[in-house]
């Protein structure tokens, strides 16, 4: 399997090869991006950000998430096969991980549905008199998240999970 870059206006600077580390079969290759790549893409993000009219509203990332939870249960086996043969895991481990990723996108859907902004208390003293204050949460700015290669799947979920959940591209 190879994995091509993703980000728009950027192109693939280099070539990596994985390898298990069982028996060193290919298993597959991942594109790379450079420096310049990496800038293409945090301008790309910020553009993404910046213009509200991109923003996700909650129910489109809450079925984003849903969709991801859906797909990691229908393709469990491909997915526990491929984090074990890239990264030498056993078979129960990688199946721990994989329940405890699912688990963490619903965890980030629940958050979605209760997490809200609240009022402010008011009518506290003359100034406050007749007025309303409340809170209101929004996506702090975009997410650039390194992960480390022993627990794949729930690692990139920790990371990806919440950032979809905040709206932070």
């Amino acid at each position: 399997m190879h994995y091509q870059v993703q980000v728009p206006n950027a192109h693939a600077a280099g070539i990596v090869e994985v390898f298990s580390p069982y028996d060193g079969k290919r298993i597959g290759s991942v594109e790379t991006i450079d420096a310049g790549g990496a800038e293409v893409a945090l301008k790309n993000m910020a553009a993404v950000f910046d213009d509200r009219r991109h923003w996700i509203p909650a129910y489109e990332r809450i079925a984003i998430l849903e969709r991801a939870a859906a797909l990691m249960r229908e393709r469990a086996e491909q997915l526990i096969a491929l984090a074990i043969a890239e990264g030498g895991k056993p078979y129960l481990d990688t199946k721990i991980e994989l329940n405890r990723a699912i688990s963490s996108l619903q965890n980030c859907i629940d958050c979605i549905r209760t997490e809200h902004g609240s009022e402010v208390p008011m009518q506290l003293n003359v100034a406050s008199m007749n007025r309303l204050a409340f809170t209101h949460r929004e996506p702090i700015g975009p997410v650039v998240a390194v992960s480390a290669f022993n627990h794949p799947l729930n690692l990139v979920i920790h990371q990806i999970g919440p950032a979809i959940a905040c709206g932070c591209p």
